[in-house]
């Protein structure tokens, strides 16, 4: 349980710093992108999920090959050291959306193995604990930290909000970009906590799995094999892509283009709208865990991803800000349906040395997709740069995504999983 306790507070921690990253990255390219700064953030956010795409399957099998443990280590010391070089180059004048991009690109690169690290490490960690709800709790710890991050960031840049609004208003952007680059300085520090929080972690059976026996190569193809003969896992990747091309860009980058164009809002409200979404969350985790090991985890995951995309659709007619985080928290409530529900398939249904690359699979699914829909949805809000243009934007994921979970019921596998 203490190995357990240690891996929840250091990732909660580490997590409220990526918050700070992330809630207002997108928002930050849109201040210094200029002329097509819709596509501008499109593109940087692509090369913050790039990584996934390019290397997944290797980062699956190095993981398997090393100890977990030590991996996430060397991955805290060197994102700690990635994020801070944006206030840093801030300091001298030197902050630009391609340098911002190229740190995203890097952070991915080193997530890119810390995430299936972390998935595969928990059964090893949790003993003959429900899965369900370890995995439930570990998400508890990413809604947890994504409202307290948010509401982080909505006081610290509110501020001396009117004194900044008064610049923006004259054009001048440089005291509203100072604000949003010096938050980084505490992600870089949160990367520190996780890394003393992880040295207290013991994790005696932690092998490393085939590394003398077989190469790199070898265990990508073998893990490629055995997912494409999976008919669970063909199913999950598949449902897993479709969905996120239509809902992640939205999410993401719409979200910012909804509130600075459809609302005339600022940073400090995106900030508010991903709290209140990580409120939401939080209750569906709470949910999951309560309930979700009695439930069949395939109809939960199918019913999440119909809800998680319906629940988009209203945001097409809403005109009233606090109507709309309500609906965005309501939102939230069907994303651990499927998160939570996934994880667990996957730590139970496949062979435990093969886990690192299973899960990287998922990632490499998750965030490919990702990546091209945030680039997708950047280049989307350019043609429809109006203030009707990010609720279409909304409608068209919504309907996307809960098609999606729709079609999923046709894999029977799925739908059968317990």
């Amino acid at each position: 349980m203490r190995n357990l306790i240690l891996l929840w507070i250091g990732q909660f921690v580490s997590q409220v710093g990526d918050s700070f990253f992330m809630v207002t990255l997108p928002f930050l390219i849109l201040l210094i992108g200029g002329d097509d700064a819709s596509a501008k953030t499109g593109v940087v956010m692509l090369l913050n999920f790039l990584p996934f795409l390019l290397i997944g399957p290797l980062a699956g099998a190095l993981v398997d090959r090393v100890r977990k443990k030590r991996l996430m280590l060397v991955a805290d010391l060197v994102r700690a050291g990635l994020v801070i070089v944006i206030p840093l180059a801030a300091m001298g004048g030197h902050v630009s959306w391609p340098l911002i991009g190229v740190v995203a690109f890097f952070l991915a690169t080193v997530s890119s193995a810390f995430n299936p690290a972390r998935d595969a490490l928990l059964p090893l960690l949790a003993d003959r604990r429900s899965l369900t709800r370890v995995n439930a709790w570990f998400q508890m710890s990413n809604q947890m930290a994504m409202c307290v991050g948010s509401l982080g960031v909505a006081f610290l840049l509110g501020i001396n909000e009117e004194s900044t609004k008064a610049a923006l208003a004259r054009g001048d952007i440089g005291p509203e970009i100072a604000r949003i680059v010096n938050l980084y300085w505490v992600d870089g520090a949160t990367f520190g906590v996780s890394f003393l929080l992880l040295l207290g972690i013991v994790a005696r059976k932690d092998q490393p799995g085939s590394r003398i026996k077989t190469s790199a190569v070898h265990d990508v193809r073998e893990g490629l094999n055995y997912a494409r003969g999976s008919g669970l896992l063909r199913g999950l990747l598949f449902i897993t892509a479709v969905d996120n091309f239509f809902i992640m860009g939205p999410a993401i980058i719409g979200s910012n283009l909804l509130i600075f164009k459809t609302y005339g809002l600022g940073a400090r409200q995106v900030a508010i709208f991903h709290a209140v979404l990580g409120a939401g969350w939080l209750l569906g985790s709470l949910i999951v865990a309560k309930w979700g090991a009695r439930w069949p985890k395939g109809k939960l995951i199918l019913l999440g991803m119909i809800m998680d995309g319906l629940t988009f659709v209203p945001f097409f007619w809403i005109r009233s800000f606090p109507l709309l985080l309500c609906a965005h928290a309501f939102h939230g409530i069907w994303i651990p349906f499927i998160q939570v529900c996934r994880t667990t398939l996957v730590q139970e249904r496949t062979p435990r040395e093969m886990h690192g690359r299973i899960f990287s699979l998922i990632n490499l699914t998750f965030v490919g997709c990702t990546s091209l829909s945030v680039l997708a949805t950047g280049l989307l809000g350019n043609v429809l740069d109006a203030q009707g243009g990010p609720p279409v934007i909304y409608l068209i994921a919504g309907v996307g995504g809960g098609v999606c979970g729709v079609i999923g019921i046709a894999f029977k596998q799925l739908r059968r999983s317990k």
